[in-house]
């Protein structure tokens, strides 16, 4: 040890007496009691007049600053704000964050028995009630067509199991005789005429239901035994999918003969007096035109759609040039213009695209859509080549239903849901293509909407009705009571918000029903839709409006996981109102809190207190629900109108504390005990290790001993000003050194 030329010792301890060996933890008093410690370095406190001990309230809120086009809640000081004045771009989000898109602040998280698409409104859904006139045995699923027959009478058909029935708008139902029997397996039907498709084959008849259907078709035995098939009216083509093969149907029809040639090649030209839709490789019977050309004969050559030859195989005939008779295609003769390759293969759906038929169907788990590109001949009337791959789904999703809109959009129903796709129309190599989006409604699987695994069946029928596309649903509508129903989804199509993610909503329902619903129609020009249900019946929209129906937003959490008080709602219901509306709050674990039931009585300028009724602890978020009542008697067109509501909420965050600390820091201190301790160097030995603390910014110890107290907090600022020399020949250099400290 270094000693001075009076023997004093000259180094100080390599231990200081009285501090600890590391600095940021904490401090034990043992001989000399300190008044704190700040990550484990003790000092006296030295608080006076100029220098005060001073405990403060932290800023917690910062200032708000709106960086958006149009002013908006952030501009407003004090509440916390959310509110929303249209529900237009419907259903699937699961928090109410306006930042993540502006589509988002137009949309909530679920609804039941209302109509959101009309800007700005919420109102009632009409109801439905069941045709008592069709039966629905169990185990049957219903097929619907609708449609306006050529009297302009609105009305819908109905296939359950061998038996087709035609209803009108007016409410009356018959049965019809399509001319065939046997399990029917689809309908279509022209705008004039309906089809029949059963084991059989193709049968037609009027929409009038005036004469007893046809058959036209004769399905070939190619086929084998048929168990599956779909129709549809397509490119004013009828195109069968029976098995796993596919028909471009041709009406027998008789064709009138004008003239008929026969050239030394052995070849018979034909002129028909009207067009005819006959192709190469079609058989077709000669009759009353005379000898040799009486007959069934095979087509060779088609010029237009006036002319065809075939081979004779007689020269020694002379031209008629006003040849009588008819011509007629042959029943059976049909060749498939594709067979799919999996004799397992089941066809589901036919539309049509701006340039290409398409038809879905699947095998297993596999499934896609095919296109059939069309050419144009001489001739008027397309024809049809060959099938192509126009998009596939993902393996174990399988497609159910499908319809196109305005020859750009396609609607996709499958045993996952629903998605939505574009078509292709570039005139390139991807011509025809679709391109589809995600899942935009999920009926089986988790669904991120709500984060629950549901276990809907799949999206079978799809209709189109203005801009909107009606998808059926199973098992899927939440009637807000822990029950569902089964109905329709709507989707507005004309609600694009990215990714080919459309507006959507649930529609029309059949209450408590929770069997599959099979097949959805819209009954001519009167925009009602009918929906069937499986083994249980034919539901109409009804005129009367259904008995409750709600709408529920997002989890309101301001962008913040911090809780919050949530205080006031204001409602906005248009007047006068003529039924109730109850304000509800969800929680975030979907408990059901209801604060208010409100009537025409109500004055809608005042906020509604009691938000914390069932529980006034604060929350990280809520959801609002909206259940409306319609009024005794109140119809369709009366309903009232919902227009929006404004959350008031504050921040519940556990305030910090600023507390500034006036410290004793010289080299030799003493508690109220007169121990006195230090060394020469001291105090700038802990004013170093200060700073070095926080430079660091990490969370640290605060021990006040005087009260107990022990905070874990951050060191703001630190200022040090000297009161005592720093010569060689001072004793007892130091200052007050001035602390803030922030709890957190």
């Amino acid at each position: 040890m270094a000693l001075d030329g009076f023997r004093h010792i000259a180094e100080r301890p390599v231990d200081p007496i009285g501090l600890v060996p590391s600095i940021g933890g904490s401090y034990v008093n043992t001989t000399v009691n300190y008044d704190v410690a700040i990550g484990g370095i003790p000092f006296f406190l030295a608080q006076s007049k100029e220098h005060p001990y001073k405990r403060e309230t932290a800023q917690y809120r910062k200032q708000q600053i709106d960086q958006q086009k149009e002013p908006g809640e952030q501009t407003l000081t004090g509440w916390w704000l959310r509110s929303q004045s249209s529900f237009h771009y419907g259903a699937g989000i699961r928090y109410e964050e306006p930042v993540e898109g502006e589509t988002v602040a137009m949309r909530f998280n679920k609804s039941a028995g209302v109509d959101v698409f009309n800007i700005g409104r919420v109102t009632l859904l009409p109801d439905t009630t069941i045709n008592s006139s069709v039966t629905v045995s169990p185990g049957i699923s219903p097929i619907l067509i609708g449609g306006t027959d050529t009297n302009g009478v609105d009305l819908y058909l109905t296939a359950t199991a061998s038996t087709l029935q035609r209803t009108t708008a007016a409410g009356a139902t018959t049965t019809l005789n399509y001319g065939g029997s046997g399990t029917i397996l689809a309908l279509a039907q022209d705008g004039a005429n309906y089809y029949v498709l059963n084991a059989t084959g193709i049968y037609k008849g009027p929409l009038t239901g005036a004469t007893n259907g046809t058959l036209i078709f004769t399905n070939p035995s190619m086929v084998g035994t048929v168990t599956t098939g779909v129709l549809g009216w397509a490119k004013q083509r009828l195109i069968a999918g029976i098995n796993n093969f596919l028909f471009a149907v041709t009406p027998i029809a008789a064709i009138y003969v004008s003239a008929t040639y026969v050239d030394g090649s052995f070849n018979a030209y034909i002129t028909t007096a009207t067009p005819h839709n006959f192709s190469v490789g079609s058989e077709v019977t000669l009759s009353g035109v005379g000898t040799p050309y009486n007959g069934t004969v095979t087509i060779t050559g088609v010029k237009d759609q006036t002319h065809f030859t075939y081979f004779l195989n007689n020269a020694a005939v002379s031209t008629n040039v006003s040849a009588t008779g008819t011509v007629t295609l042959a029943s059976n003769n049909n060749l498939p213009i594709y067979a799919h390759p999996n004799p397992v293969w089941a066809w589901t759906a036919v539309c049509e695209g701006p340039n290409n038929i398409y038809v879905s169907g699947y095998a297993g788990t596999y499934s896609s859509i095919m296109r059939l590109a069309l050419d144009t001949t001489s001739g008027t009337i397309p024809l049809l080549t060959r099938a192509l791959e126009a998009a596939l789904m993902p393996v174990g999703e399988v497609i159910y239903s499908m319809g196109a809109y305005l020859g750009k959009y396609i609607v996709i129903g499958t045993n996952k849901g629903i998605r939505t796709g574009t078509i292709d129309t570039s005139g390139f190599v991807s011509n025809g293509y679709i391109t589809y989006g995600p899942i935009i409604v999920v009926t089986n699987g988790y669904d991120p909407t709500s984060a629950t695994i549901l276990n809907g069946g799949p999206c079978r029928s799809v209709v189109f009705n203005d801009r909107y596309a009606y998808v059926t649903v199973s098992n899927y509508i939440d009637n807000g009571d822990g029950s569902y129903s089964s109905g329709l989804i709507k989707i507005d199509l004309s609600r694009d918000f990215g990714a080919l993610q459309m507006g959507w909503a649930t529609h029309l329902r059949a209450m408590n029903i929770t069997a599959d619903a099979t097949a959805v129609c819209v009954m001519g020009t009167t925009n009602k839709i009918v929906i069937g249900i499986k083994g249980t019946g034919i539901y109409q929209q009804a005129n009367t409006l259904v008995s409750n129906g709600y709408i529920q937003t997002g989890q309101i959490r301001y962008f913040t996981l911090e809780d919050k008080h949530f205080e006031l709602v204001k409602l906005r219901e248009t007047q006068p109102m003529q039924g109730m509306l109850k304000l509800s709050v969800v929680d975030s674990n979907n408990n059901v809190s209801d604060i208010i039931t409100v009537n025409n009585q109500f004055d809608f300028t005042q906020d509604v207190t009691g938000m914390d009724t069932a529980d006034a602890n604060p929350k990280e978020s809520i959801a609002l629900r909206f259940t409306f009542y319609p009024a005794t008697g109140q119809l369709v067109g009366q309903e009232d109108s919902f227009n929006g509501y404004q959350l008031k909420a504050v921040p519940a965050v556990a305030r910090q504390r600023m507390i500034t600390l006036p410290l004793e820091n010289f080299d030799y201190v003493g508690d109220r005990f007169n121990m006195r301790i230090g060394y020469d160097g001291m105090a700038r030995e802990k004013l170093t290790m200060l700073e070095q603390i926080e430079n660091q910014g990490d969370v640290i110890t605060l021990q006040d001993f005087l009260s107990g107290e022990t905070v874990r907090g951050v060191i703001e600022a630190i200022s040090f000003t000297a009161e005592t020399g720093a010569n060689r020949n001072a004793k007892n250099t130091g200052g007050i050194l001035e602390v803030q400290f922030r709890t957190v």
